[in-house]
């Protein structure tokens, strides 16, 4: 049998989609175990490091360590033989778990060794054609030039091996938001979660749709709000945008994922409230799928957007431009195709990429 043929013999068999979620570096272990703390079960969880103390804490079921020394420093590049056969060798000691899985998401932070080097090749080796591979990744603060400046080498690999790449920037400027706002970790574990919960079978949405909407484009955002007494959905769609996780323009958006946690049971006319809202605000029609998860905790809301290519987004990451042009060159020119898909009647496009 097909790799396809197996894969669907195994769906039918157990309609839960497996979702792995795999942490590298010191950062990506952090963001996972604030992503199991969370919500997310550590059974199908990997974190990769080559610290034996920042392994042992990991809440991960799965931990593997690579025996090599990375220097912290950020202006280290791998280029050494015995680096890229130890990072081969994880991304192959990984695949052992992931390949059981339908969906795989990479947490990591870049601008460091270990992430920035190993997350990309640990993607290209679990992504097939059957596995879709999804990253979510935090990147430096903007005072931190030169760690900036390699994890954006790090976020073009990881564009090159995923599916699709969840950005969170530490740099964005959060001072005109309320203190409440979330801090990375929140944000990376609300990701995470909220992608295992819409994949795992949330209320009527299919996983090729879903995929269908991350892949638009390169990158993705994602924004995150906590509804109050009297709130909307409507009203919290449009104050979860106002804490986007990485500069991305609104209006070149191509789609959206949207997923209510909370007590209630929405009607299909609020979730078309929140898609009014926000082709409102993005001036075009966008590929939308929404879902629920029944939760007694606070109600809440989870909003990914999509289809942002690599070259188009990279002046709202970086203020030194023309250094980064000279040396990796730059997208020319703006072809964004705006993409109309009516709501809730999800069409089988091709996807396009700029």
């Amino acid at each position: 049998m097909s790799a396809e043929e197996i894969s669907s013999a195994e769906r039918l068999a157990n309609p839960i989609l497996r979702v792995s979620v795999v942490g590298v570096g010191g950062a990506g272990n952090n963001l996972l175990s604030h992503a199991i703390g969370g919500g997310v079960s550590p059974s199908r969880c990997v974190a990769v490091n080559t610290d034996r103390g920042q392994l042992s804490r990991s809440l991960a079921r799965n931990k593997i360590f690579l025996d090599q020394t990375v220097s912290p420093t950020a202006a280290k590049v791998v280029t050494r033989r015995e680096d890229q056969r130890t990072f081969q060798s994880a991304a192959h000691r990984v695949t052992s778990y992931t390949d059981g899985s339908d969906f795989t998401i990479v947490v990591t932070g870049l601008g460091g060794g270990t992430g920035t080097e190993s997350a990309p090749i640990i993607a290209q080796r679990s992504r097939t054609p059957v596995r879709p591979v999804v990253s979510v990744v935090a990147i430096p603060f903007i005072h931190e030039r030169e760690r900036r400046f390699i994890a954006l080498r790090g976020l073009k690999r990881m564009v090159e091996a995923c599916d699709c790449t969840i950005v969170i920037d530490n740099g964005v400027d959060r001072d005109y938001l309320s203190t409440a706002t979330r801090t990375t970790d929140e944000t990376a574990s609300t990701a995470v979660r909220s992608l295992t919960e819409l994949l795992s079978g949330a209320e009527d949405v299919e996983a090729r749709d879903i995929l269908e909407v991350l892949s638009k484009g390169d990158l993705a955002t994602v924004c995150n709000f906590t509804l109050r007494t009297g709130d909307t959905l409507q009203s919290s769609v449009i104050q979860a945008l106002r804490t986007p996780s990485a500069n991305l323009p609104l209006k070149k958006a191509k789609g959206a994922l949207l997923l209510y946690r909370g007590p209630a049971t929405l009607s299909t006319a609020q979730f078309a409230q929140a898609y009014d809202a926000l082709v409102s605000l993005v001036g075009s029609d966008l590929s939308f799928i929404h879902g629920s998860v029944y939760t007694q905790s606070d109600p809440s809301v989870c909003l990914f957007l999509t289809g942002y290519t690599y070259g188009t987004a990279l002046d709202g990451f970086i203020d030194f431009v023309e250094l980064y042009d000279a040396e990796y060159g730059q997208e020319e020119g703006d072809t964004l195709t705006t993409l109309s898909v009516p709501l809730y009647q999800m069409e089988q496009v091709p996807n396009q990429r700029d």
